[in-house]
């Protein structure tokens, strides 16, 4: 039996979807009084990008869990 390999992460980021995290990064941090330099803000955005290249586009949903992340 063979198995065709898949990704479930999409590895690279286009400069226009980059633009697009860094931007929400940067409104959620100002939402929730959060330091982007913070520790919490650098598990955000790494949540923020991780969220991205498993599918999640819209960017409602993305600030939703980027706010989830800085408050919890």
């Amino acid at each position: 039996m063979s198995y065709t390999s898949f990704s479930r992460v999409s590895p690279v980021l286009a400069p226009e979807e980059i633009a697009v995290l860094i931007r929400l990064f940067d409104e959620v941090c100002d939402d929730c009084g959060e330091a982007p330099a913070s520790e919490r803000a650098q598990r955000c955005a790494g949540t923020l990008i991780r969220s991205f290249q498993r599918g999640i586009k819209d960017e409602q949903m993305l600030g939703d869990i980027g706010r989830a992340v800085l408050r919890s």
